[in-house]
């Protein structure tokens, strides 16, 4: 039998637990022990000279705000990156699993409803190329096409985003 001699809390890589102003950026640090530095070039609306405060309100957002007391989210995952150089790889390859999943479900419900691609592209208003994208992969659709797929396909949108039971 194997004794696990070290343990994190599950999803800590997505945990903001500390957040600390430097000359050129903000130190940040999850709760898994990874820390970065985000510098100021990278934050949209905040260079060192308006920077006001630092909020870190949950473990999920960084709040950020200027002397005009705006506020600049700092999401996790845009954190992450400076924490972690693996994280974007892995990022990236769990959106593309999902655009495959995606793609896969639109196709196996539109050959369901024994449509073609040019019928379902007509149904749902969208061009024929857009489906085949969006088919294979290659596509994340915004939720508007989404929704006009699974309106053309007589499903909730649900049902093509939700894998199967």
């Amino acid at each position: 039998m194997t004794t696990r001699l070290e343990v994190t809390v599950k999803n800590a890589d997505r945990l903001l637990n500390a957040a600390r102003v430097l000359p050129h950026g903000i130190e940040i640090t999850f709760a898994d022990g990874r820390s970065g530095v985000i510098p100021f070039d990278d934050i949209r609306g905040i260079d060192r000279e308006r920077l006001a405060g630092v909020e870190l309100p949950s473990q999920h957002v960084l709040i950020l705000r200027n002397t005009d007391d705006e506020p600049v989210d700092i999401p996790w995952d845009f954190a992450r990156h400076y924490c972690d150089p693996s994280y974007q790889e892995r990022s990236e390859a769990a959106a593309s699993r999902g655009r495959t999943r995606l793609g896969s479900r639109v196709r196996d419900l539109r050959k369901q409803a024994g449509m073609t691609q040019q019928q379902l592209a007509d149904a749902a208003g969208i061009g024929r190329v857009t489906l085949v994208r969006i088919e294979s992969g290659s596509y994340s659709p915004r939720f508007r096409t989404l929704d006009a797929l699974a309106r053309a396909l007589n499903h909730p949108v649900s049902y093509l985003l939700l894998d199967e039971a």
